[in-house]
């Protein structure tokens, strides 16, 4: 099957990126967490990409004038794909895409920033959402599993005055993560932004089971008028 090419908008660029069915595609989060870069000082800035896979938030940030960006993903064939879309977008010569779990391809690196687009959902959200295609790992039961990781460890991999840029979505255990980044990081941490958003068609036929998961505390959302919304937040942490 041949890959399809799309655009999206990352840091105010527009990138192109060729897709694969087995891969997660880029999505609103990956938007709305990378709007908030473009007023940001990334000019030269060495920046670490966690989650990278295809490639659009590496390649936003390229273009957008960072000095170099490193991308780490823990499926290789989206490690490939992504190099093959940095080629397309003529940047590949400012980003090291390595294969591996979290910060374990960069170990002794420091960065500027980093930027956290790992899957923050929890699994039966991201199955019944058609989010995810089947090989690629989600954010295990209550979808905390690797924002808790990236929390208590992104402040060995920071410069002074460094930041941490991370999501958060209410279909996790969002209570869980903002008691270990408010833990680890105290009143260093920002709210940049906030967006609340309808169900898919997909999470409303499956609104029983979501309500279950509601009940078992996996996952918040609201219910106005029999419509489901859950809520995507953006913060920063900073280092100092």
């Amino acid at each position: 099957m041949p890959l399809e090419i799309i655009r999206s908008d990352v840091a105010g660029k527009k990138v192109l990126l060729r897709t694969d069915p087995h891969l997660f595609r880029p999505t609103l989060t990956t938007t709305l967490l990378t709007d908030h870069l473009q007023s940001a000082n990334i000019e030269n800035r060495t920046i670490l990409d966690l989650g990278c896979g295809i490639g659009p938030i590496a390649i936003g940030l390229a273009l957008a004038g960072a000095g170099q960006v490193y991308a780490t993903d823990i499926m290789p064939q989206a490690c490939a794909l992504a190099l093959a879309n940095a080629e397309l977008n003529h940047v590949a010569d400012r980003i090291s895409f390595l294969h591996g779990n979290l910060f374990e391809p960069v170990q002794g690196l420091k960065f500027d920033m980093i930027v956290d687009d790992v899957s923050g959902v929890a699994e039966d959200v991201a199955r019944l959402s058609a989010w995810f295609p089947p090989g690629v790992p989600s954010g295990g039961e209550d979808g905390t599993r690797y924002t808790v990781e990236i929390l208590r460890q992104a402040r060995d991999y920071l410069n002074p005055q460094g930041c941490l840029l991370f999501p958060v979505l209410s279909l996790s255990r969002r209570s869980r993560i903002l008691e270990v980044a408010r833990e680890v990081y105290n009143d260093r941490l920002t709210l940049v932004t906030t967006k609340r958003i309808p169900f898919n068609p997909r999470l409303k036929d499956n609104m029983r089971r979501l309500e279950e998961l509601r009940s078992a505390g996996l996952i918040e959302f609201e219910t106005i008028r029999s419509r489901g919304f859950w809520t995507l937040e953006i913060y920063q942490a900073d280092t100092g």
